[in-house]
C-alpha cells in the first residue's frame, strides 16, 4: 500500500504583525507624558508650623504677589507629634523665587493693631504667601509664619539689636520714633537664656538709618508716665502713636556729638525712659560707703547724691552687705549705704575734677553725708553731702572692705527729733518742786500783808471818826480824808480787793494745776509728744502681823 501522505513543515514568520504597533506606540506616550511631567515639574518645599488651620493637601494654593505659583499637596504631624510638616509643590520655573531669606506665612482673616486683614479669604479660603528671598541657599525646609514679616529681606534700611532686663517692654509691630517720627519699627522680641535678658531686633528703614550712630541712646517711649520720687512728681506723655501701644525712641544725648554710623545687627541697650539715659553718659565713677543711725526708709536705690542742690552721683546699694562686716545689734547699729560719685558730674559742675586727695581734705573740714526727706508726699528720702563745721574733726579717712567711708550726721526730721529730746531734757531739769514751793511760800505772805493792812485801814478809820479829829487843822484832815478815801479802795468788798483776791486764787489754782503735768514731765521727759500711760491707782498695804 503506497503512503500519499506529505510531512508538515514548521517555519518562522519573519515579520511582525501590525497589531503591535498600538500597544508600542501607547507605550511611547505614555512615557513621553511621564518625561514631560517630571520634567517640567516646579521644585518641593518643605514648611513647617505648630498649626495647620485652613491648610488643605491638593487646594490651598501658594501665591506670591496675588499670583499663584504652586499648591500645597500634604499636610502630616512629624515624627514627634509636635509639628505639622506640609509638602508643597511649586510651578515650573519658581526655582529663583525660592532663597535662604525666602518668607511664608498664612494670609486669613485676622485683628490686629493694623485693623483687620485678610477678608478677601472668608470665601476663597486661607492660602500661603510667599515673599521671595534675594541671597541665600535653599534650606531643607523652611518655617511657616502665622503673620507677615514687618519688613522684606530685600528693604533698604538697618537693623539692630536693644537688650533690656526686663521683659514685656516692646512688642513686634511696635514704632521706632525719632523726635516723635516714626523711622521703623520692632520686627522681633526673644528671650536669651545665655544673657539672661531680652533681646529686640528693630529694622529702621533708609534714609532714616543714618541716624543710627554709636552715640545715640534707645529708651521705652510709653504712652504715660508718671514718677514719684525724691524729685518730685512727674508726668510725662508721649506721642499719640506710643499712647496705647508704646513703643522705643532714640536719640543723641545731649552733650555728645553725632558719632559715626554703625554696621549693621549692632547692639545697643534699651533703657527705661529719656532720663534714665543721663546716666550713660558718666562712664568713670569711685565708690564710697556711708552708715547710718538713722531709718533708710525711703531711701531707693537710684537715689541722688547732692550737694547743696547739685548732683553729684547715685545710691547703688541699700542696705549693701559689706563683705566680712558684722556688727552687734544694739543702740549702736548703723545700716551701710554704697554711693557712687561720678568724677565727670563734678567737673561738670565745678569746672574741674577734684582729686581723690582734696576729697580726703574736705571730710577733714567737715564734709559729712546725711539723710534727707525729698518728697513728703512719698517719703523718698535722697543723701545730702555737706559741711557741717560743729562736728568734730577726723584725723584720718577710715576703709572699710576696700572702700573709704564717708561720716554722717542725723537730718531732717531725726536732727529735729534729737533737739526736741534736749529741750525736754532741760525742762526735766529745772528745779520744779523749789519753785512751788517758794510760791506757795509768796502767796502765804500776801495773804499776811493783807490781813495787816486790813489792821491798818480800820485803825486809820477810828482814827478819822474820833472827835479829836475834827480839832486837827483843815489841811491835816483833808489830807486824812483823801488817805481814808485811797485806802478804801482796797477795802474788802472793792473792785481792786476782789480782783487782787481773784488774781491770788487763780494763780493758786494755776499753781495747783501745773503739780501734775510738772511731776509727769519728771518722770516720762518726753510726754509733751509721746502719750503717758496712766499708771494703776495705789493699792492699800495689809496690817503687819
Amino acid at each position: 500500500m503506497e503512503n500519499n501522505s506529505a510531512d508538515a513543515k514548521v517555519s518562522r514568520v519573519k515579520h511582525w504583525s501590525p497589531v503591535w504597533i498600538f500597544p508600542i506606540v501607547t507605550a511611547l506616550i505614555g512615557a513621553w507624558i511621564l518625561f514631560y511631567h517630571y520634567s517640567h515639574q516646579g521644585p518641593e518645599v518643605t514648611l513647617i508650623t505648630t498649626n495647620a488651620e485652613g491648610i488643605e493637601g491638593g487646594k490651598t494654593t501658594i501665591k506670591s504677589r496675588s499670583v499663584d505659583v504652586g499648591v500645597v499637596e500634604s499636610a502630616v504631624l512629624t515624627d514627634d507629634l509636635h509639628h505639622v510638616e506640609i509638602k508643597a509643590r511649586l510651578k515650573s520655573g519658581m526655582e529663583k523665587l525660592l532663597h535662604g531669606d525666602s518668607v511664608f506665612w498664612v494670609v486669613k482673616p485676622q485683628i490686629g493693631r493694623e485693623g483687620v486683614t485678610g477678608l478677601g479669604t472668608l470665601l476663597s479660603g486661607a492660602y500661603i504667601e510667599l515673599q521671595p528671598g534675594v541671597k541665600g541657599e535653599k534650606p531643607g525646609r523652611y518655617e511657616l509664619l502665622d503673620s507677615p514679616p514687618l519688613a522684606s529681606p530685600d528693604a533698604k534700611g538697618i537693623r539692630i539689636t536693644l537688650d533690656s532686663e526686663k521683659a514685656g517692654q516692646l512688642n513686634p509691630g511696635d514704632p521706632v520714633l525719632f523726635r516723635g517720627y516714626q523711622v521703623g519699627s520692632v520686627e522681633t522680641s526673644n528671650f536669651d537664656p545665655n544673657k539672661r535678658d531680652m533681646s529686640y531686633q528693630l529694622f529702621i528703614r533708609a534714609p532714616y538709618d543714618r541716624l543710627v550712630t554709636n552715640n545715640v541712646r534707645f529708651w521705652k517711649d510709653s504712652g504715660i508716665s508718671v514718677d514719684l520720687s525724691s524729685g518730685g512728681m512727674r508726668v510725662e506723655m508721649g506721642s499719640l502713636t506710643t499712647l496705647f501701644s508704646g513703643g522705643v525712641s532714640f536719640d543723641v544725648p545731649q552733650g555728645l556729638t553725632v558719632g559715626e554710623p554703625v554696621e549693621n545687627h549692632t547692639a545697643f541697650k534699651l533703657y527705661d525712659d529719656a532720663r534714665s539715659i543721663a546716666d550713660s553718659l558718666y562712664t568713670q565713677h569711685v565708690d564710697f560707703l556711708l552708715f547710718f543711725k538713722d531709718s533708710v526708709r525711703g531711701l531707693q536705690i537710684g537715689a541722688p547724691v547732692e550737694f547743696r542742690g547739685m548732683r553729684l552721683g547715685t545710691v547703688v546699694g541699700v542696705p549693701f552687705i559689706v563683705p566680712g562686716l558684722h556688727q552687734s545689734v544694739g543702740d549702736d547699729y548703723r545700716i551701710p549705704v554704697l554711693i557712687r560719685l561720678e568724677p565727670e558730674r563734678l567737673a561738670a559742675e565745678f569746672g574741674e575734677t577734684p582729686q581723690m586727695q582734696q576729697f580726703n581734705e574736705l571730710l577733714m573740714h567737715g564734709l559729712r553725708a546725711s539723710l534727707k526727706t525729698g518728697n513728703l508726699l512719698t517719703g523718698a528720702l535722697y543723701v545730702d553731702i555737706d559741711f557741717y563745721p560743729k562736728e568734730p574733726p577726723i584725723k584720718e579717712i577710715k576703709t572699710v572692705a576696700g572702700y573709704n567711708v564717708i561720716p554722717t550726721v542725723s537730718g531732717g526730721l531725726a536732727q529735729i527729733q534729737q533737739k526736741l529730746m534736749d529741750t525736754l531734757d532741760k525742762i526735766n531739769n529745772m528745779p520744779v518742786n523749789p519753785l512751788l514751793e517758794q510760791a506757795t511760800s509768796t502767796l502765804g505772805e500776801t495773804q499776811k500783808t493783807m490781813q495787816e493792812m486790813q489792821k491798818t485801814l480800820d485803825n486809820v478809820n477810828k482814827l478819822t471818826s474820833s472827835p479829836s479829829m475834827q480839832k486837827l487843822p483843815a489841811d491835816m484832815q483833808n489830807t486824812l480824808l483823801e488817805l481814808n478815801r485811797s485806802l478804801q479802795g482796797f477795802q474788802p468788798g472793792s473792785a481792786a480787793y476782789n480782783k487782787m483776791v481773784s488774781d491770788m486764787q487763780r494763780l493758786d489754782q494755776v499753781l495747783r494745776e501745773l503739780q501734775p503735768v510738772l511731776r509727769t514731765i519728771n518722770q516720762k521727759s518726753n510726754a509733751l509728744v509721746f502719750e503717758a500711760k496712766d499708771k494703776p491707782d495705789p493699792q492699800p498695804k495689809g496690817a503687819k502681823q
